[in-house]
């Protein structure tokens, strides 16, 4: 279902998001083939998320109307912008990028029950999508647990998408 997507263990080399790891935490990784080699860390993330389909995009609406009820702080429900240039402190979406650099990305959004990153590396042919979510509170180890499987599913969809479309 999900051709052009791999689940692996967390990177092993240069895996800055580990540093911003605190227990309780979930974290995954996915991988996928690179065909544009010129294309940065920055270029692949916008190239896979600026780009959700619109049962995602409803999905994420529908996520937000509830979870604002619980204090969860909510945003857009996209990632995509208009800025190609952009550098740390930047908004992309409902997040901030924390760092930037030619071979990896990572961005962060952060409220009273979680702290949320997304890291996109590259390497010469492929690029790995890792999240890491801090949860703080009981009421976010709890959401964790009940998105979990949209997240699977979601996370490949995109991804597969962005890969398929050779956006990446």
């Amino acid at each position: 279902m999900f051709s052009y997507v791999t689940t692996t263990t967390t990177p092993n080399t240069d895996d800055n998001l580990a540093t911003c790891q605190h227990a309780p935490y979930f974290r995954d990784a996915l991988v996928t083939p690179i065909t544009n080699q010129t294309l940065t860390a920055s270029d692949i993330q916008l190239a896979i998320f600026g780009y959700l389909p619109k049962w995602v995009t409803l999905l994420m609406n529908m996520r937000n109307k509830i979870v604002s009820k619980f204090g969860f702080d909510v945003g857009v429900s996209h990632m995509a912008t208009n800025n190609t240039h952009l550098k740390v402190g930047d908004k992309v979406g409902f997040m901030h990028i924390l760092s930037i650099c030619d071979n990896e990305m990572i961005c962060t959004a952060k409220d009273k029950h979680m702290d949320f990153y997304l890291s996109v590396q590259r390497n010469k042919t492929t690029a790995t999508i890792s999240t890491l979510v801090n949860q703080k509170t009981l009421f976010g180890r709890l959401y964790v647990n009940a998105i979990l499987p949209f997240h699977y599913v979601i996370a490949r969809a995109v991804i597969n998408k962005a890969a398929k479309a050779k956006r990446i």
